[in-house]
């Protein structure tokens, strides 16, 4: 069991590793934080979210993921374990999550948070995680 930070409420995903997750060095950690306008949105975020972890186990560079999610507050998002921060870059860059990017834009806040870390610790990264999930969300202008 890891020791997190999260408030009651906050939904964690089991770990779901990517292609690399035996990785022994330095990794680089991005946090997401959407916050979306109804019920309707969280859902198809989540939804958009679960189909994006399927492809997880092939993403060059990839060492892990956790989904997470507050059905409460409509916020939800992911926490991404890299081999490095060019990694995860190309993931950015890949056409299906730009092509989702240009379909939420404008339609949900949008938090993120991002980090090196010597190596890859699941408390440590769940920890620092959870204070960026704990802090309060603004909605993106």
């Amino acid at each position: 069991m890891h020791t997190t930070s999260f408030s009651e409420g906050t939904v964690l995903m089991p770990w779901n590793p990517g292609p690399h997750h035996r990785h022994a060095g330095p990794v680089f950690v991005s946090v997401t934080d959407f916050l979306a306008g109804s019920e309707e949105d969280v859902r198809e975020i989540y939804t958009t979210g679960m189909e994006l972890g399927r492809t997880w186990p092939v993403m060059q560079g990839a060492v892990g993921l956790w989904l997470w999610g507050r059905p409460s507050e409509f916020r939800g998002g992911s926490i991404s374990v890299w081999e490095s921060e060019r990694d995860m870059r190309r993931f950015v860059r890949w056409p299906v999550h730009t092509e989702i990017v240009k379909a939420w834009r404008g339609r949900v806040g949008i938090g993120v948070d991002s980090w090196h870390a010597e190596q890859f610790e699941a408390d440590a990264i769940l920890t620092r995680a959870g204070d960026t999930i704990e802090r309060p969300h603004g909605r993106a202008a």
